[in-house]
């Protein structure tokens, strides 16, 4: 079997090792290019709503296998739904579409919840055609 176990830190308010950890583990996993810096953003977006509407705690964890990244991030509310992601970019804001945007990003996006909170899964295929 190829892969990890994983790596997972505690979000916090030091964005910046967080994206380090998450390059430096992504790009280990064979990850590089414009999909790189998309689940880098996807996972920030990710963790700015942890910390400003998910209790302000929460875990990023990210892993990977032969064909895929996949970067959890929970938070420790729990009010977060696959119902809240918009469809189309909110244009009414210009803040508010960091789950929009997660989905146009990434390959794969789901959001469940918990008694404990919500989770938040981002997943990237390495090459673009596989399937993970």
């Amino acid at each position: 079997m190829t892969g990890d176990r994983g790596q997972h830190w505690p979000i916090d308010d030091d964005l910046t090792a967080l994206r380090e950890r998450l390059f430096r583990h992504a790009t280990l996993a064979g990850m590089h290019g414009d999909r790189l810096d998309d689940l880098l953003l996807a996972a920030n977006e990710a963790v700015i709503n942890v910390l400003e509407h998910g209790g302000g705690k929460g875990t990023l964890s990210i892993w990977h296998n032969a064909t895929c990244v996949t970067v959890e991030i929970t938070d420790s509310s729990g009010d977060l739904a696959a119902k809240h992601v918009p469809p189309e970019r909110p244009t009414d804001t210009v803040r508010g579409f960091g789950l929009w945007l997660m989905s146009q990003l990434c390959d794969e996006l789901t959001i469940d919840q918990a008694d404990e909170g919500s989770r938040v899964r981002l997943r990237m295929r390495l090459d673009a055609e596989p399937a993970c």
